[in-house]
């Protein structure tokens, strides 16, 4: 049974990723990989002294530092992806890149100096999106052989190159809403969790077996990032020299859990779940997009939480993923998961809202109107939220954010089940009113580092740093 019309697959959704950005340092990663096999054959034609040159707009070049975006791209170049990333630091890719002072592909080599072919542009310009960036090859004598121009459209998404082209009116004309999905489940007799088996299938031709094998590894790794974080101690890397604390805040919950009164354990252990994720993610670690890097530690946290207080199996789990996959790809395509389109709201408040539909879920939800509601819960009070990274780091506030949106997400699954479903506003009202509000926020509030706390005294560096 495919969708009443398409969504994004959950493979785009749910994703490995190296932080701390998807959209600044997964999807020029991504783009500098397939911007290098396009040019093997106008390279082999031209003969040696060929080099590769990327310049940054907008958001990427505003914040690109702070997310690592240079270096990711340096690592796209030499063939690194996520998974090949595993158990490797950006930093030292990048070095090994920067000695060498070039990057080859099938047998070809392309000069590419990490300091300066990669440029900041950050002039005031009309962009296809405030995330673009654009490759080049030039011939020894300068000249430009090939060109082309990506935009990350969130959650490490791409346009450009092999990606396809950018149309965002044509995708929310074109896009399913939550409502269609599950009157469709109704007339069907389904539930939403075999709808998104079966639109996988019908629509990107993956059988369950697929789906399932990409569940279970995502699982995996959400686990293995949050054991990583609460087992870390160390300053994340970056100009603010932020210390992590998960490690420390996991063993006083511990030594403190006979006295807890006003807080349930459960929101103080997802909030320090979250933090431990969310502190992997921004140290450059291999995480998972849920829906992006920088809110990767929202839905591990609660699907764990979940898991530990209820005894959930993990092919449970493995649904409630499979649901909370759904609400990402409804608001990835009616609305965005981009903080540098939308704010946080994108982010934080998406992810939020992935978590207390899955959360809501697991816990015995009618799929039907309590997910709905649940998810409508937790974004609607995200609306507005704004995307100030300090210095351009995914640190402060986005650490702590991931925090609130764990323990958000727990209240809101709680207050639909509690309510028995059905409500005046629909979550596909808020991701339009989140759409809306996005187009409407000032720019220095979308993942530019010139407005909300990043712009406070003393938190932002001199210029010319």
């Amino acid at each position: 049974m495919p969708s009443p019309a398409m969504l994004p697959s959950i493979f785009e959704i749910l994703k490995p990723a190296v932080g701390p950005s998807s959209s600044h340092t997964l999807g020029p990663m991504l783009a500098s990989r397939d911007f290098l096999k396009r040019t093997a054959q106008p390279a082999a034609a031209m003969g040696a002294g060929a080099r590769i040159r990327v310049t940054l707009y907008g958001s990427l070049a505003l914040t690109g530092r702070g997310h690592l975006t240079d270096a990711a791209i340096a690592a796209g170049l030499a063939g690194y992806g996520p998974r090949e990333m595993a158990g490797r630091e950006l930093s030292e890719v990048q070095q090994k890149v920067r000695e060498a002072g070039a990057v080859r592909q099938d047998g070809l080599q392309f000069a590419f100096d990490v300091d300066r072919d990669v440029i900041f542009d950050a002039a005031p310009r009309d962009l296809p999106h405030p995330n673009t960036m654009r490759f080049a090859l030039h011939a020894a004598d300068g000249t430009e052989v090939l060109a082309e121009t990506y935009t990350s459209i969130g959650g490490g998404r791409l346009a450009g190159g092999s990606f396809g082209t950018l149309d965002r009116a044509k995708i929310r004309r074109g896009a399913a809403s939550a409502a269609s999905v599950l009157a469709e489940c109704r007339r069907a007799g389904i539930d939403l969790v075999e709808h998104v088996y079966r639109s996988e299938e019908a629509e990107q031709g993956r059988s369950r077996a697929e789906v399932d094998a990409h569940l279970d590894e995502m699982w995996t790794l959400m686990r293995q990032s949050m054991e990583r974080g609460l087992a870390a101690d160390g300053v994340l890397p970056g100009s603010l020299r932020l210390e992590r604390r998960a490690r420390k805040l996991y063993e006083r919950f511990l030594e403190q859990l006979p006295h807890f009164h006003v807080l349930s354990p459960e929101a103080s252990l997802a909030s320090i779940y979250a933090i431990a994720v969310a502190e992997e993610n921004a140290g450059g670690g291999v995480v998972v997009t849920a829906p992006t890097c920088g809110s990767c530690g929202v839905l591990p946290a609660c699907l764990r939480v979940v898991q530990e207080k209820m005894g959930c199996r993990d092919d449970q789990v493995r649904r409630a993923l499979l649901v909370a996959s759904f609400v990402g790809s409804v608001v990835a395509a009616n609305a965005s998961i981009s903080g540098a389109e939308v704010g946080c709201q994108g982010e934080i408040g998406a992810a939020s809202a992935m978590a207390a539909g899955a959360v809501a879920y697991l816990l015995g939800a009618s799929v039907h109107d309590q997910v709905d509601r649940a998810a409508e819960s937790a974004l609607e009070h995200y609306l507005g939220l704004t995307c100030d990274p300090v210095d351009g780091l995914v640190q402060i506030p986005c650490i702590e954010r991931n925090a609130a949106g764990a323990v958000s997400a727990l209240n809101a699954a709680s207050l639909a089940l509690i309510s028995g479903g059905g409500d005046r506003v629909s979550f596909d009202a808020v991701v339009d009113a989140m759409w809306r509000t996005g187009r409407d926020l000032d720019v220095r509030y979308k993942e530019t580092a010139l407005g909300g706390l990043a712009a406070e005294p003393g938190m932002r560096r001199p210029a010319g740093r």
